[in-house]
């Protein structure tokens, strides 16, 4: 690991134990969303609660925010709200961030893509893809895929793994579903159907937004103990298809807190409203931030905090399965009750 990037993870973890909300550094992760655009109309999806126009991130701008950010940023994540693939610049911004030694996630409905776009994914540099399926039979998939077809987008995956294969390709595929109330009892066949070569890890996430009319308010724990959210710290901070900057992916609905055409990310990570929003957290007085008061993000227990600040992505890629099962088997939870 390039000097520049230990400095500046310790200067993002001594302030965030030593409980400063000034940290001058740059995140550790960044969110740029590409596009804003998608294709299909997924109703678990943030998107079917706002508008999104069909507008992508300007390239130009993407290279002066990495030629910025090189030296101490790790991770980019070049999606939001839309399908990255609709953006025909994604290769071209993975390609940069390959070339500035940054590590990059990509995630996709796997839709679009054929057989060009999966040679020059794989061409592009790209270290972490994870696709998203939601389903084992056509009829459980295309009701939280709308718009897409379980037959077509299954042979697209397929193809892409075999390309892959042939290519030997080191890039690492996550086979991912969310786990939903019609899709649940499917988990076993998921693991089992996407257990072959190429996928590197099966995943089943929790759905994390409202759907079939469960509130995502019953769900929440206000006064749940909780400490300081190291997101603020850490990153990923998030920058949208306009430019604006948002401290973490769960605030995108409010105030932007700048825009990165005029203001650098480091003067936004340690503006004014950052180091206010973490005072708060570290005060433990929310209630100027309804996002945060309300946030159903995971709440990780201190050893896997000082962990996300010590340990790079590479590696906690391959750690973080191991722990779960570990903790799983001592019964000791990596996350406190959401």
């Amino acid at each position: 690991m390039k000097l520049s990037r230990v400095r500046n993870r310790w200067r993002l973890l001594s302030s965030y134990l030593a409980g400063r909300a000034d940290v001058a550094a740059l995140p550790i992760t960044l969110i740029v969303e590409n596009t804003a655009k998608c294709n299909l109309k997924c109703p678990m999806c943030p998107r079917e609660f706002g508008y999104y126009p069909p507008e992508d991130f300007d390239f130009h701008l993407f290279k002066h925010i990495i030629d910025e950010i090189r030296d101490k940023t790790e991770l980019i994540f070049p999606w939001g709200g839309g399908e990255p693939l609709m953006n025909p610049d994604l290769f071209k911004m993975v390609r940069y961030c390959k070339d500035a030694d940054i590590y990059t996630v990509v995630s996709t409905n796997a839709t679009l893509l054929n057989q060009e776009r999966s040679l020059r994914l794989l061409e592009s540099g790209l270290d972490h893809l994870i696709i998203a399926f939601d389903g084992t039979t056509p009829e459980v998939y295309e009701k939280y895929r709308k718009g897409a077809k379980f037959e077509k987008v299954r042979a697209n995956i397929l193809r892409f793994l075999e390309i892959k294969q042939q290519k030997k390709s080191n890039l690492f595929v996550v086979l991912q579903m969310v786990r939903l109330p019609d899709n649940k009892h499917q988990v076993k066949d998921f693991q089992k159907m996407w257990a072959i070569d190429g996928v590197d890890e099966v995943r089943i996430k929790e759905d994390e937004i409202v759907i079939e009319g469960v509130a995502l308010e019953e769900r929440l724990n206000h006064d749940r103990k909780r400490h300081p959210c190291f997101l603020l710290w850490q990153g990923p901070a998030t920058i949208n298809y306009k430019g604006d900057f948002f401290p973490c992916c769960y605030t995108w609905q409010s105030e932007p807190y700048g825009n990165v055409r005029d203001t650098s990310v480091y003067d936004l990570w340690n503006s004014e409203k950052m180091q206010k929003i973490r005072q708060a957290h570290l005060s433990g007085d929310l209630s100027q931030y309804p996002d945060c008061r309300n946030c159903h993000a995971a709440n990780p227990r201190m050893p896997v905090i000082l962990g996300s600040f010590l340990v790079d992505f590479h590696k906690l890629r391959q750690w973080i399965p191991k722990m779960e099962k570990m903790a799983i088997f001592y019964k000791v939870p990596l996350f406190r009750d959401r």
